[in-house]
């Protein structure tokens, strides 16, 4: 699987002003494609579309114009088999369903693939949109096409263009080069289709610097509300949620990560005043009442952090705020806390990925954790609910780590850690682990690898890639974890176990765990139905 190099950035590089390069408005039809899953996987597989309505928003800035299907979205309760699995789903409309809903007058198309476990619908849905669509040209955008540019292509015909890294401005840029009838050599950031069929690599496009200069996500086209109806949200259910960006990118350079890939390491936030306005505009347009933040890592500077908390407090909106991604803690001391707090901040990710210094140093992992400790105590003495990441079966893990990390969950219940979560490692392209995977021979990047992806959230069907740990034993060191881990936070504060049972009884989605057993209570409802019915798409009632 040949993969693009990380991206250069180029100082004071900006989104182009709209009509920049416009030549004439064109036909856009953008496709966020169903999602993939298994039975039993706890993950949300169903969150709003925030980087296909960037994309969007870009493009109509531009002048051009634009329409979407958004295939979770307009299908959140519908599942199909995955053809020739029992136990793999697609949530969301079926590829014949995706093609009757486009523009039929559409002239570029363009597809979202942000998660490479859900390939091998999504080479499906494109093969489906070409055939409907045999003359319009269709770019494939986001973290798959990026880690696995030349695969993709060669892997699925009907691609003509794929956008590597941040996509707006490449968008923009392949819709004018289409509208004045050009071909594509001179547009930085994509991977396209040459005479003999071949994929063609141009130079990487420099990252935006200016983010303030990237025009807002156009949700009009999307069917937002319907997410924030059904309390479908990336983190914990604290009411109806919009999801937000405040920075872009991330300065580490984890060996599990793809961001590097995608994003370079290059990390730059928005103006703080300019976010708390778009925070404004959505409550006063969808009535929401908190806000997700999808950031990579959005706490990395103290100065910017306290500057947006202050000027959140300021407004006195009355909302709600939180990270579900995993975050430094680093910038976060007491005086961090208690801002994060009075704005609003009620719930917060850390990833230290595992308690065992020997395996944070080999994934390069640049964490402190008793500095990471100290900040958790702190959070939790100041209200905010915290939530921690970990990952086993990384190449190289030992028992010893495992041990180690084990030490770590009892000090995470002891200083009021509210949820932790333990997930199988899986190794995705673009990242540096998964290149040396390539290279030994342990993974062959074909449909069942895709496949395997899915462990990442579905325990039992895990694989382990470390050669001291089995996946059986992978499958039991992930669920003993939570385990422990539960068991001794219920010990040290048996209020808790009252309200994970409360939370079960009543369907109250505000803790990871709880969540965690909701999702997996919808795709069950959907097992059954396809048992009873024997049809390969199924429609659960609404919760």
């Amino acid at each position: 699987m040949a993969v693009t190099q990380p991206m250069q950035t180029v100082e004071g590089q900006t989104f182009p002003a709209p009509g920049e390069l416009t030549s004439k408005p064109v036909r856009v039809s953008l496709v966020r494609p169903p999602t993939l899953t298994s039975i039993g996987a706890v993950g949300q597989d169903a969150v709003p579309p925030i980087g296909p309505a960037y994309v969007g928003g870009s493009l109509v800035a531009a002048g051009h114009h634009v329409t979407a299907v958004d295939a979770v979205g307009e299908a959140l309760e519908q599942y199909t088999l995955l053809r020739g699995y029992k136990n793999i789903v697609v949530h969301g409309l079926t590829a014949e369903e995706i093609v009757e809903r486009m523009d039929p007058d559409a002239d570029v198309i363009g597809i979202s693939s942000m998660f490479s476990v859900e390939w091998p619908i999504t080479g499906l849905v494109i093969d489906a949109i070409r055939e409907a669509f045999p003359n319009a040209l269709i770019v494939l955008g986001g973290e798959h096409v990026t880690a696995a540019p030349d695969f993709s292509l060669e892997s699925c015909d009907a691609i003509d263009v794929g956008v590597i890294g941040e996509g707006e401005a490449t968008m923009l840029h392949v819709v004018e080069a289409y509208a004045r009838g050009e071909g594509f050599e001179n547009v930085p950031g994509i991977v396209y289709r040459g005479p003999d069929g071949q994929p063609v690599h141009n130079a990487p496009r420099p990252r935006i610097r200016d983010v303030d200069t990237i025009p807002e996500p156009d949700w009009t086209m999307w069917p937002v509300e319907q997410y924030i109806d059904r309390e479908l949200t990336h983190g914990v259910n604290l009411g109806r949620s919009m999801p937000i960006l405040a920075s872009r990118g991330c300065p580490y350079q984890c060996t599990f990560c793809s961001s590097p890939q995608m994003w370079t390491t290059l990390w730059r936030a928005r103006d703080p005043r300019q976010l708390v306005d778009e925070m404004k505009r959505y409550m006063e347009r969808y009535d929401v009442t908190n806000f997700d933040f999808y950031d990579l890592t959005a706490i990395v500077k103290k100065d910017w952090i306290v500057e947006f908390c202050e000027l959140l407090e300021a407004e006195n909106l009355d909302i709600t705020w939180q990270l579900p991604s995993g975050t430094r803690s680093e910038a976060i001391d007491d005086e961090v806390v208690e801002l994060l707090y009075r704005s609003g901040c009620r719930s917060m990710n850390y990833a230290p990925e595992s308690g065992s210094p020997a395996e944070l140093k080999r994934i390069k992992k640049k964490v402190k954790l008793d500095r990471m400790l100290d900040s958790m105590r702190g959070a939790h003495r100041a209200g905010v609910k915290i939530k921690v990441n970990f990952i086993f079966g990384l190449p190289g893990e030992t028992w010893e780590d495992v041990r180690n990390t084990f030490k770590f969950f009892a000090k995470l219940a002891w200083v009021g850690v509210d949820d932790i979560a333990c997930f199988p490692y899986s190794p995705y392209p673009g990242t540096e682990l998964f290149h040396e995977l390539v290279e030994s021979g342990k993974i062959v990047v074909d449909e069942e690898y895709f496949i395997s992806l899915l462990g990442y959230t579905d325990i039992p069907n895990s694989t382990s890639y470390s050669e001291f740990i089995s996946s059986r034993q992978l499958a039991m060191l992930n669920i003993s974890g939570m385990a422990f881990f539960y068991a001794l936070s219920f010990l040290f504060r048996p209020a808790r176990a009252v309200q994970f049972v409360w939370g079960v009884l009543t369907g109250d989605n505000s803790t990871k765990l709880t969540m965690a057993l909701s999702n997996t209570r919808r795709k069950r409802k959907a097992q059954k139905l396809f048992r009873s019915t024997g049809q390969q798409t199924v429609t659960i009632q609404a919760s």
